[in-house]
């Protein structure tokens, strides 16, 4: 891949998907209703990389996430959570999601994570259909980038906290340069997308550059194929 092409940054955000860009001197933003809109949008990006779980593991938890833990260590650790099995990604409530996800796996399936299980479906079905699109959409976790950005080591303050926007603004400056993530942050509404929302879609962006210049590394090393053909592997 050529990393001079477009490259694409996104996180899901309070009105829909967060995307940035790069465009020019500037570092761009939008926020699509749906992510068919955002790869239409970016249909000549040469990588797209998203935070949501992509790839899915039939039983038992998936190895990107096992080893993103791993990765990042410490208190943020947790922020990793585990993906669905297949099977259940199409429940409609969050007991049903439990009782099927342990009938399968032995694991329940909490509200927390069923919060997200229609952002994990409506990429997992545009994927799914969409052999072009599975090429060029790879899947980032933001802790498992920042961790690498702070040369290994996960990052002490959740992106929340007081203390934590500044610490992740710090490792973005240095590679965007501080004024530009500054009028990014500024630019982009809150109403639209939070401030942690903002720059986890940065964080992003500098992953899916990674993975155009052919830099970046997969967790697990080889990536893995789930069983509907879609790559399974935490990029940074």
């Amino acid at each position: 891949m050529d990393a001079k092409q477009e490259c694409v940054g996104v996180d899901g955000a309070r009105q829909g998907w967060l995307a940035v860009w790069e465009q020019g001197e500037e570092l761009a933003w939008l926020v699509y209703d749906n992510p068919t809109a955002l790869c239409s949008a970016h249909r000549h990006a040469a990588v797209i990389a998203v935070d949501i779980p992509i790839g899915l593991s039939d039983h038992g938890p998936r190895a990107p996430d096992v080893a993103a833990r791993r990765f990042v260590g410490g208190k943020r650790a947790s922020s990793v959570f585990s993906a669905p099995v297949r099977a259940i990604i199409d429940s409609i409530s969050q007991p049903e999601a439990s009782r099927r996800h342990r009938a399968i796996d032995g694991r329940g399936f909490g509200a927390q994570a069923f919060a997200i299980l229609p952002k994990i479906r409506i990429w997992d079905d545009l994927l799914v259909a969409d052999a072009e699109l599975q090429a060029r959409v790879y899947e980032i976790h933001p802790e498992v980038s920042f961790a690498a950005l702070n040369g290994g080591i996960g990052l002490a303050h959740r992106k929340k906290s007081a203390d934590g926007p500044a610490a992740r603004m710090a490792l973005l400056g240095q590679e965007f340069g501080p004024e530009r993530v500054r009028a990014l942050v500024a630019a982009c509404p809150r109403r639209l997308a939070a401030t942690d929302d903002v720059l986890d879609a940065l964080v992003a962006l500098w992953s899916a550059q990674r993975i155009a210049s052919g830099v970046a590394v997969s967790l697990p090393s080889p990536p893995q194929m789930d069983s509907a053909g879609l790559r399974t592997a935490i990029h940074y």
